[in-house]
């Protein structure tokens, strides 16, 4: 399996991929984090607050780890990519997290003398530090990005990323995360299950394909 063969076979879920950084890439040249922050922060309701509440948990690291313990039972090469790719992608983030941005403020600290304006939700408790990158968007990438691969469906590739992407932006509604911090996680976890699908050769894992 080779890099062009791969892009080809997963083109419902790369190429849309590709066109959300370009557009988000953009527009984070032109609006700074917090505005951008504001902005998501000033669209909510209440069906919403659920919604993100307990979809924000599909990038935990217990369910990752449990989606890959099951597909371990089904098939071995499979289970053992997505829990290389959430490992791997993992420490990578925390690293980054504890040793490159240390002090980074997540949106609580960052709008500490306003939060008492701002909509967060009933049962979330915010975090103040360690926002860069998110680690629930990097895992549900590195996770969903390998489900695509697996996947004939060029629908169900594209509900992967949306499933992705929608995990990724609950991490900015329920203000946890700016956008940089999803942007970020969701390539790490992406180029995380990528490298490894590329390379999964050299670990006898390429009936995985």
């Amino acid at each position: 399996m080779n890099l062009l063969k791969l892009l080809r076979i997963n083109w419902a879920f790369i190429l849309p991929y590709g066109l959300f950084l370009l557009g988000l890439g953009s527009y984070q040249l032109l609006y700074r984090q917090g505005i951008i922050s504001l902005e998501v922060n000033h669209f909510y309701h209440p069906w919403a607050d659920v919604f993100f509440k307990y979809i924000t948990h599909l990038g935990d690291g217990a369910f990752v780890i449990g989606a890959g313990l099951l597909m371990l039972y089904r098939s071995r090469p499979k289970g053992i990519l997505v829990l290389a790719s959430y490992a791997i992608s993992g420490i990578i983030a925390q690293l980054i997290k504890n040793f490159g941005f240390p002090k980074e403020p997540r949106p609580a600290e960052y709008f500490s003398g306003m939060m008492q304006h701002l909509h967060t939700v009933e049962g979330v408790e915010l975090s103040h530090w360690n926002s860069f990158p998110s680690g629930h968007t990097t895992s549900a990438f590195a996770l969903f990005a390998l489900i695509a691969i697996w996947i004939k469906s060029p629908f169900l590739k594209f509900l992967c990323l949306i499933t992705a992407a929608t995990i990724g932006f609950s991490r900015m509604y329920l203000m946890q995360h700016f956008l940089i911090d999803v942007y970020v996680g969701s390539l790490l976890g992406t180029l995380t299950a990528y490298t490894l699908v590329l390379n999964s050769h050299r670990f006898r894992l390429t009936s995985t394909l």
